[in-house]
């Protein structure tokens, strides 16, 4: 199944663009009956007339506007009383010709007009082995794409059928990508399947003849021979054949003549009744040229049931069965490859980009500052003083700190600042070390190595006003966005909760700041205390008011408490912890399948998932490594995970659509993941 996987893949991220060209020019021509009259009514339109001109008197008018054309090869009636004639000689250019009148109306090569060109580029006719390089494509489309997708979808899902014809909400970025890429398969598939198999036969001529094998070894006789004559000739009046064919066949839906191609070749006729079950269902009729003599009538109901099968193949290849509905299929499932060409690759790319390491930056401290009881600040600037990689508010970096770990910190400054970064650390004495680190080891002029801004904690920006709520040393993403919401002239208020003053980070620059009549400190062991009353605060939940809240764990836990109380909507409440997942037992062993292959990976007891993923050989973007920055959410197909994570909001875990393979686990045996 993985080499299934990659033959599918690489044959799309190959061949995917030469799909994409075959399927959109097989899209513009899905109606172009219809929209034909419409762009080239000049040339395929004419009044009606009760007594249209003889075909010999159509040839004659076509013959006059092109003297030196050569001979006669076909010519095309179609049962439309409106519809133009048109004639062609062997110099491969139609010439439209008015029925009634005999009036040449102007001619267009064979794969001339805009959906000449689109059958052109369609069949790749321009080049040397275009038509094997279609059939090809369309081999690689049913076998590998087509076939090959739908085993992969099978495998994946065939334990998930009740949900897997609908895309599953709450997804995002290559979760999202996937279940779209797969969902819109399911329907496409068989549409492209039908469409790539009935193209073979018009590629290459042993699929035409192992077509006209089936039922027997029948197939369509050989013409006959007409009476050797000295050269090949033209009977007198063409519009006689044409007037036994029609007491044969009357009122037929269309005709196209063709004359003989060599010497003892008969003039063919190739009708289409008037009770034909589909548009291609053609009954022959062959005529001496010499004599005119009637050499054989062959009805579409007396043919081999081999062919009657090729020329159903060909009317359905077309879009000419099953009427208007026939054709929005084709188009829709024609218009399906861009998107899961895009589906496909953009997932690729994605889990590419997922399992590389991220980007990396060294950073000079220029400045260390102490804001508060515990807390210092370090501004890092380029070396040489060159810009920063732009941040939006409420960003963070990641800091490979001096003692080997790596932690995520808040960018506390001005986003428009591109000079330097400002993050504070609070040195926590029962914390893995790297809080200690960054405050006894890292010094003014020292280097230290970060990561890139990243945000998953953004302002909305739509917001008609903000309540911005920091406990402790959660003022550093709230910082930035009073900062930014300044800037941008919203309204906004900020209330800081602390135990006292001294453990007020950044008391100095909020006091100095422009916005700092909109800023409110709350202190819970003051003189006398200024708690912050969040009843009152959140007890009306105004439209367009969004609340951001970031802090010790209890703090915020308090503020989403009262924010459901009184009925904010979930998605205008943000938040972000600091604090990693507080269950950290072993947790029982469980598997993963992955919906992509069905491969399964185990998870022991005292292993993360994303671990064991790592293990497999599955990369999946992480950050924290502890549920709380959100990088590592992955979609979940089935299964009910056991949340740890203080990324996602109880809404969102209660739907056990997404979960944090960092600390999170299972509570039964089994998770697909949307991987």
């Amino acid at each position: 199944m993985r080499r299934l996987l990659q033959a599918h893949r690489w044959t799309g991220l190959t061949a995917g663009l030469l799909f994409i060209v075959v399927a959109v020019t097989g899209a513009g021509m899905a109606f172009r009956p219809q929209l034909e009259p419409l762009l080239l009514p000049g040339l395929v339109r004419v009044p009606s007339c009760a007594a249209p001109l003889a075909l010999d008197a159509l040839v004659d008018a076509a013959r006059a506007s092109s003297p030196a054309s050569g001979p006669l090869t076909a010519i095309r009636l179609a049962g439309d009383a409106e519809a133009s004639a048109r004639v062609r000689f062997s110099d491969g250019r139609w010439i439209f010709v008015d029925p009634c009148g005999g009036r040449v109306l102007g001619s267009q090569a064979v794969y001339g007009g805009p959906f000449g060109l689109l059958a052109r580029v369609h069949i790749f006719a321009y080049l040397p082995f275009g038509d094997l390089l279609a059939g090809g494509l369309a081999l690689a489309l049913s076998a590998i794409m087509a076939v090959g997708g739908m085993a992969l979808w099978w495998r994946a899902s065939a334990r998930l059928l009740r949900g897997a014809w609908r895309l599953k909400p709450g997804l995002r970025g290559r979760a999202f990508q996937l279940d779209l890429h797969k969902t819109v398969a399911l329907y496409a598939a068989p549409v492209l399947l039908a469409s790539a198999l009935t193209g073979l036969p018009q590629a290459f001529g042993w699929v035409k003849q192992a077509v006209e094998t089936i039922g027997g070894d029948a197939r369509l006789p050989v013409a006959p021979a007409a009476a050797p004559p000295s050269r090949p000739a033209v009977p007198v009046s063409l519009e006689a054949l044409w007037r036994r064919a029609q007491a044969l066949s009357p009122q037929p839906r269309k005709l196209q003549l063709r004359a003989p191609r060599s010497a003892g070749d008969p003039i063919t006729l190739e009708v289409v009744a008037r009770d034909a079950p589909h548009a291609n269902a053609l009954s022959y009729f062959h005529f001496d040229p010499a004599t005119g003599a009637l050499l054989r009538h062959l009805p579409h109901a007396a043919h081999p049931p081999g062919h009657r099968l090729y020329l159903w193949m060909l009317a359905l290849h077309y879009g000419w069965i099953g009427g208007v509905a026939g054709q929005l299929l084709l188009l829709l499932g024609a218009l399906a490859v861009p998107l899961l060409a895009w589906t496909g690759t953009a997932s690729y790319l994605r889990g590419r980009a997922d399992g590389r390491p991220p980007a990396r930056q060294r950073l000079v401290v220029a400045r260390r500052t102490m804001e508060a009881d515990g807390i210092c600040s370090f501004e890092l600037a380029a070396p040489r003083g060159k810009r920063l990689p732009r941040f939006s508010a409420g960003a963070h970096i990641d800091v490979l700190t001096p003692g080997g770990a790596v932690r995520q910190y808040s960018l506390c400054n001005d986003p428009r600042e591109t000079r330097r970064y400002r993050i504070a650390v609070l040195r926590r004495e029962d914390s893995r070390g790297g809080s200690r680190a960054m405050h006894d080891m890292l010094r003014q002029g020292d280097t230290i190595e970060t990561g890139l801004p990243r945000n998953h904690f953004p302002l909305a920006r739509e917001a008609r006003h903000t309540i911005l709520l920091a406990g402790g040393i959660g003022i550093t993403p709230i910082l930035s966005m009073a900062e930014q919401l300044a800037a941008d002239g919203a309204g906004f208020e900020l209330h800081y909760c602390c135990r006292d003053e001294q453990r007020a980070a950044f008391r100095g620059t909020l006091a100095g700041a422009r916005f700092a009549g909109r800023v409110h400190f709350h202190y819970s062991e003051g003189s006398p205390p200024t708690r912050l009353d969040l009843d009152a605060l959140l007890a009306f939940p105004a439209a367009g008011t969004h609340v951001y809240v970031c802090g010790p764990a209890a703090f915020m836990d308090a503020v989403i408490a009262t924010a459901a109380r009184h009925a904010w909507p979930e998605e205008r409440v943000h938040r972000e912890y600091f604090a990693g997942a507080t269950d950290t037992t072993p947790g029982l062993p469980f598997d993963i399948r992955l919906a992509s292959s069905g491969r399964v990976i185990h998870v022991p007891a005292g292993v993360s998932a994303l671990a064991a993923l790592a293990n497999g050989g599955v990369a999946v973007r992480s950050s924290c490594g502890h549920g709380v920055c959100g990088s590592c959410v992955t979609g979940v197909l089935e299964g009910e995970p056991e949340h740890r994570d203080q990324c996602l909001s109880p809404g969102e875990k209660a739907r056990n659509d997404r979960f944090t393979p960092c600390c999170s686990r299972a509570r039964g045996s089994l998770l697909v993941l949307d991987l």
